[in-house]
């Protein structure tokens, strides 16, 4: 072949050659669990190149281990969701983390593990953004912010229509983001609601621990057990009086079970309504049997607390959506408080002691309680108590 044609073809080379296609991070990486010896990541990018490398980089000072991501989802030509488990960290630890795609990476960010049992932590928890309706996702967080959580719990209604992806960025990713990049320093767990339901985009960004429904972690000295309560099923309600009778669940200090739909609601959007009876008739028996301590819903946008046979149950579903205004009658009268208010909660934990506070969006507590640990019921064969 002679000079003029290599020469030839050396030109037309990159002409003829498939554009490379930049890979664009789409959804700033979201920390999924808050334990004491891991860091479970997820991100989205708008391409996965064949032989694209997805990684999570973490270490104490700097980035300095990788683990390649454990699978990739794609939802859309443009939306591939990447999802990576850092593991065999130190509790309590402060960490640095970023991720990776291809020849993109993230900024870097500082996050801790989870404490273990006899160490104090702050959760903060929230319910109902959902389209914004009332008030921004975005000054809810930033309201949250100053409080500085180790982790967020959600129950519920992240979005208004969980089918719906672009609702996901603008409603729930973009919000955590601007908020001083809470979501990115802070793991979120999350307890689906309605709106979120089982479509394809809320199972890939809400990746939850056992069956990406229903789940429970211990953290410190509390046993959380997280339902998917628009799902009914005899499987879930099996779970639910399994895992409380479980030793991990009588041997904490405290439980905590957080789900959407609330047994109990004096407040609602028309009449009608005043909670869920499947909650009433078949978890609450369970809730009060195995000694649960606290109970935290959405679903009605509006806060709430009373206590009924030693568990306490509140409603934190004012993170955004348009309030519940209108009184239940004759309402259930255990309920000490019921206002229809944009707000969020703060949950600290120590040693034998949840303190809880409530807050409008000006920073004004409205309520707070304490909850002491008090000896578990006694699980014996069979699911029984004995006294």
């Amino acid at each position: 072949m002679s000079a003029r044609v290599l020469l030839l073809l050396s030109l037309l080379a990159p002409a003829l050659a498939p554009p490379a296609h930049a890979q664009n991070l789409t959804k700033l990486p979201m920390l999924q669990s808050f334990r004491p010896n891991e860091l479970r990541v997820l991100w989205e990018t708008d391409a996965n190149p064949v032989g694209s490398v997805h990684a999570l980089d973490y270490g104490l000072a700097t980035p300095s281990s990788s683990v390649v991501a454990l699978e990739t989802i794609q939802l859309a030509a443009d939306r591939f969701v990447h999802r990576a488990v850092a593991t065999g960290l130190a509790p309590d630890t402060a960490y640095v983390y970023r991720v990776r795609s291809g020849p993109t990476q993230s900024a870097t960010w500082p996050v801790r593990t989870a404490p273990l049992a006899g160490e104090s932590y702050r959760m903060a928890f929230i319910a109902d953004n959902q389209n914004g309706a009332g008030t921004s996702f975005q000054s809810v967080l930033q309201a949250i912010a100053p409080f500085a959580p180790d982790a967020i719990g959600h129950a519920g209604d992240t979005v208004q229509n969980g089918n719906v992806m672009a609702e996901w960025q603008t409603q729930y990713f973009d919000p955590f983001a601007a908020a001083g990049n809470l979501g990115q320093r802070t793991p979120v767990l999350v307890a689906r609601g309605n709106h979120d339901a089982n479509f394809p985009p809320s199972l890939a960004y809400h990746w939850l621990p056992n069956n990406n429904y229903w789940y429970a972690e211990t953290i410190g000295n509390v046993r959380f057990v997280f339902m998917a309560s628009h799902v009914q099923t005899p499987a879930q309600d099996a779970f639910l009086a399994a895992e409380l009778a479980s030793p991990a669940a009588q041997d904490a200090e405290f439980r905590v079970v957080v789900f959407h739909h609330p047994p109990y609601t004096n407040l609602w959007d028309s009449p009608g309504y005043n909670g869920e009876p499947h909650q009433r008739n078949v978890w609450v028996p369970l809730l009060e049997q195995y000694g649960v301590d606290l109970v935290i819903n959405g679903h009605a946008h509006c806060y709430s607390r009373g206590a009924q046979n030693g568990v306490t149950y509140t409603i934190v579903g004012g993170a955004g959506g348009a309030l519940d205004t209108v009184v239940i009658p004759p309402g259930w009268p255990f309920i000490a408080i019921a206002q229809p208010i944009h707000h969020f909660a703060i949950l600290d934990v120590a040693p034998g002691q949840l303190a809880w506070r409530a807050f409008d969006l000006a920073g004004n507590q409205f309520d707070s309680f304490q909850l002491s640990s008090a000896p578990g019921v006694p699980v014996y064969p069979g699911g029984g108590k004995e006294w």
